[in-house]
């Protein structure tokens, strides 16, 4: 197992090492060359026919991913802001309606819960699209944690979902 770790690492670090020195290729400065040192003497002057390091470095950075096409996609929706009830507000029991924010996200992720750790869920609901979302079943005299995100589902996959934003509320 330790020869196999040892071996990924070897040729992770010879990898990211190729790219660097082709990289490196393109910045030698050509009138910093010596008498004693013939290799470093401009690339056009060396090879016939092209530039064979400039080939090497485009065929060598084509492995690593390249800038991203569109800004817009890549970029996280605008964290919410939690509006009503204010935290910590005693609500009367029964249907409660919680508000928040505009992002100008299409969507919105809702989650209500019992504890502050959001292990039990009461309310979990994935594509709210309005700002607002009436919460009934509220029982009397329990504590209510929620927290709302932003969603936009036409995002790149990593950046679709802002941070989530939360509160809580009593009932009485």
């Amino acid at each position: 197992m330790k020869c196999l770790v040892a071996g990924f690492v070897f040729i992770l670090s010879l990898g990211l090492s190729l790219q660097s020195v082709a990289s490196e290729s393109h910045s030698a400065d050509p009138h910093a060359c010596t008498a004693e040192n013939k290799e470093c003497a401009p690339v056009a002057e060396s090879h016939e026919g092209g530039d064979a390091h400039h080939d090497l470095g485009k065929k060598m950075n084509s492995l690593f991913p390249g800038k991203l096409k569109n800004a817009a996609l890549s970029t996280t929706p605008a964290a919410v802001e939690t509006v009503a009830p204010k935290f910590l507000a005693a609500v009367p029991a029964g249907t409660v309606k919680l508000e928040w924010s505009d992002s100008k996200a299409p969507e919105y992720h809702l989650q209500v819960a019992t504890d502050p750790n959001f292990k039990w869920l009461v309310v979990n609901e994935k594509f709210v699209k309005a700002t607002s979302y009436e919460f009934a079943n509220a029982e009397a005299g329990k504590k209510y944690f929620w927290r709302v995100a932003a969603f936009n589902p036409a995002n790149d996959s990593y950046f679709t979902k802002s941070n989530f934003s939360g509160s809580a509320f009593t009932t009485k």
